[in-house]
Parts: C-alpha cells; sequence; structure tokens
C-alpha cells in the first residue's frame, strides 16, 4: 500500500530507539527555484525583498518571493539554481554570471542568519536540519552550457559547494539535445533542435555532453535529466547505471498524463528509482494538465489548477507502488509492505521555479472558476499560487482533496542520502576515459 501519514509515527518510533543512523529527517524539499534570477534576467526586476508580490498565479516575468514568503512557504531544504545558459555568450561570461547568483544567495542568508543556512555539503545540510529550524538553502545550476568544458570545471563548481546541475536547458547546445516545449513558443525557442526534429536527426548527448555526465559523477555533482529530449535521458541513464550514480528529476510530468518530450514514460520513471534517484513533478498545474492521457482523468478535473498537480503526484506513487518489485527486487517487500528505508527511497517531491518563467496554479474556486468559494476561503483559493507564503494552503487544500503528503514529507531525508551517495560514488570512482562501463552497475539507494 503506498506510504501514508501514519507512517510518520512508525518511522519516528523506529528512530528513537536506535541510534544509529541518525533519525532521518522530514519536510519538504523545493528542488529549485531561482531566487537570484534577476542577476542573469534584469527584467525579472528586483531580488528578494520585504514586499510582498503581487497576489495572482498568473506572474510571468515577476517578481514572485519575499524574504517573508520565502520564510512562510514551509520548506526545510531549497535548491537555488543559478542560470546562465540562454545569456551567456562565452565560457568567462556564463562562469562570472553563475558566481554572481551564488554569491548574492551567500549574502542572503548572511543577512538573515535566524531563518536561512547555506549548506554546502550533504554533512552540513543534515547537521543544520537536525539541530536547528532554519531553511536550509543549497546551491544548484540549471543549464550547463559553456560551464562545463572538461574535468576541472566539474570539480569547480563541486567547490563551490553546487550540489546538482541540471546538465541541458530550454536549447541543444554543446551538451546534447533539449525537450522541445510543447505549444508555438517551444520550437522557436529551441530552433536547432526542432530543426533536427523534423529531418529526423540524432538529438542526444554529444560526446562532450557525455563525458560531462561522467565528470559531474566524479565531482560528486548530482545530474537532473529535467529539460533533456527523450533520446538525451536515455543515453543519460545508461551512463548513470553504468557508473552508479542517482539520476533526478527536478521538475518533470508523467508521459501517460502529458504526452510532450519534457514528459517521461513510466519505465524511464521506474528506473531513474532502481538507480536510487528520485522524479519530481513541476509545482504548477497548468503545465501538468492531462494532453492525449493513457491513464483515466477524473470527470471533475479542473484543468489549470492543484487538481492536475494532485493527479500527477497520485498517478507517480501508484506507479512506484506498483512497481516496486522492479524497484527493489522480486524479494525486497516484507508482509508489512515497504519498510522506513523505502518509504524515503520512493519519496516524491516538487520544483517551484519561483521566478522562473513558469506561472504557477490558478484558483480552483471562485467566480470563473469550477467551484464556489469554500466558507474559510484564504488567499490560494482567491489568487491561486502565487507566492510562497501560500504554501501551506496549497497543501491543506490537497489534503482535504484525499492527497497523501507523506511521501513528500520524506523528501529531505531522501535528499540528504541521494547527495550523500553522490559524493561516496564520486570518492570511489575512477576518473572519465570514455568508457563509464567499466565502473559496474548502480542499484537501489538502501
Amino acid at each position: 500500500m503506498p506510504p501514508s501519514l501514519a507512517a510518520f509515527a512508525l518511522l519516528g518510533s523506529l528512530a528513537a530507539r536506535a541510534q544509529d543512523p541518525p533519525a532521518p529527517v522530514l519536510g519538504q524539499v523545493d528542488w529549485q527555484g531561482h531566487l537570484a534570477m534577476h542577476l542573469a534576467w534584469p527584467i525579472y526586476g528586483r531580488g528578494l525583498t520585504d514586499r510582498e508580490p503581487d497576489p495572482t498565479w498568473d506572474h510571468t516575468l515577476r517578481q514572485t518571493v519575499s524574504e517573508p514568503a520565502l520564510r512562510a512557504s514551509g520548506v526545510r531544504i531549497f535548491l537555488t539554481a543559478a542560470i546562465a545558459a540562454e545569456r551567456a555568450r562565452n565560457p568567462d561570461q556564463a562562469r562570472r554570471l553563475i558566481l554572481e547568483q551564488l554569491a548574492f544567495i551567500q549574502e542572503f542568508v548572511a543577512d538573515n542568519p535566524d531563518h536561512y543556512a547555506l549548506a554546502k555539503s550533504p554533512e552540513q545540510a543534515r547537521e543544520l536540519l537536525s539541530t536547528t529550524d532554519k531553511m536550509v538553502l543549497v546551491h544548484s545550476i540549471e543549464g550547463g552550457k559553456l560551464l562545463l568544458s572538461g574535468p576541472e570545471d566539474a570539480r569547480f563548481w563541486a567547490d563551490q559547494g553546487v550540489a546538482l546541475i541540471t546538465l541541458i536547458h530550454l536549447q541543444d547546445d554543446e551538451l546534447g539535445g533539449a525537450a522541445i516545449n510543447p505549444g508555438w513558443l517551444g520550437p522557436r525557442l529551441n530552433r536547432a533542435g526542432a530543426k533536427k526534429r523534423t529531418a529526423g536527426a540524432s538529438r542526444g548527448l554529444t560526446e562532450r555532453g557525455r563525458a560531462a555526465v561522467a565528470e559531474l559523477g566524479d565531482a560528486g555533482i548530482l545530474v537532473d535529466l529535467t529539460h533533456m529530449s527523450p533520446q538525451s535521458v536515455a543515453e543519460t541513464l545508461e551512463i548513470t547505471a553504468a557508473r552508479g550514480m542517482p539520476p533526478v528529476v527536478t521538475h518533470g510530468k508523467l508521459a501517460s498524463l502529458t504526452r510532450d518530450e519534457r514528459a517521461l514514460p513510466d519505465d524511464q520513471v521506474v528506473e531513474i528509482y532502481r538507480q536510487g534517484g528520485s522524479f519530481n513533478l513541476i509545482l504548477n498545474g497548468g503545465v501538468l494538465n492531462p494532453v492525449a492521457p493513457t491513464r483515466p482523468i477524473p470527470a471533475d478535473l479542473c484543468p489549470s489548477t492543484l487538481d492536475s498537480f494532485q493527479l500527477h503526484h497520485q498517478a507517480l506513487q501508484a506507479l512506484l507502488v506498483a512497481r516496486v518489485a522492479d524497484i527493489f527486487g522480486a524479494d525486497a517487500l516484507g508482509p508489512g509492505g515497504l519498510d522506513p528505508d523505502q518509504q524515503v527511497a520512493l519519496a516524491t517531491g516538487w520544483a517551484s521555479d519561483w521566478n522562473g518563467w513558469t506561472v504557477h496554479s490558478q484558483p480552483k474556486t471562485g467566480p470563473g472558476h469550477c467551484e464556489p468559494f469554500p466558507p474559510d476561503a484564504g488567499d490560494f483559493d482567491r489568487y491561486g499560487l502565487a507566492h510562497p507564503g501560500l504554501l501551506p494552503q496549497h497543501w491543506a487544500r490537497l489534503a482535504q482533496q484525499g492527497t497523501d503528503l507523506a511521501p513528500m514529507q520524506y523528501s529531505a531525508e531522501q535528499f540528504l542520502r541521494i547527495w550523500e551517495r553522490a559524493r561516496a560514488v564520486s570518492a570511489h570512482t575512477m576518473p572519465y576515459t570514455g568508457t563509464p562501463e567499466r565502473n559496474g552497475a548502480g542499484g537501489p539507494l538502501r
């Protein structure tokens, strides 16, 4: 049966009786947000301030995060993604843009030490989460274009405390093929990829891209498959399996519900977990609306709202539970169901992409929407997911609709274990020489 809220009591009681290992860290992870996007793209306005963002879900190219709203989000770990891919024109400029954003995050933490901390290793993150109630910020990068020319670059970013890199972003580049977003804008953003797709040309990883995946693994940096073309995803999973690297999708969707190049088929999602990785959803009901689904869709689904997120979350959990033998092995499931470590390994979370291009879920209630306001209507019911401070209301409404939130509460411990494993793999992996297969097979996170 799927993990449930009752599992928390079991997990807590087991941890209380055990001195080693330490008690698992429970809490939500925001797998990607751009708190310093204004440095890469000034059109986004000022950075984190005390001014509350405009109350609307439709905030493309607008500031969506204030410090009080972020603090009220309830998130325990926030991967703050720096970005340069579409702006940079040469490696020096790309590195400078990323370093400016990393410095901004460090200064923000220094200016707000009572509520935030920066972790540059999984050990630091675990200590902070176990001994304080601070939100732990972790460096990540979205888009490796012009940033990964060789092993020394991967080591440089590891030294800066970068935990994760989304290898490819919106355009085909020197690392490989990018997924073409649906609609009229996607092919215009990725003209090279669109031409290759029309011609039936290869759109997988380049030789530099294959090397970069392995080099990131050697440096202990997680590789994010989000935004990769289907061919690039498949080829990356071959490399991560061969080298024992846990692969990650920070903001994805299921092809069985929303069919486009960004979405992953069930078998690839299962393979990510078999290799000890994690698949997480875009926190945006509009992007998760059903498109040519092969799974049944509820007749009363309210599109572009939290309903579409709930649909994906429930389908993802059902898939993992149905394929648990493929993930852990045929004999891994005991008579009592999933054990606590397996529940952590099967956690599923989300990424907000705050201050990115995306908008967020529309209101489900109120004039012009699917239902009337509830008697206890709050700002989330009126405005949709306008900013991080409304996340607690968002989760409360999902729980009222029957969503099991427990898998997301295991995300903090899952992230720490995956990051720890990435560091451990890097310490025992020979440098990449173009033959990743020599380093052995991957397996589930234990």
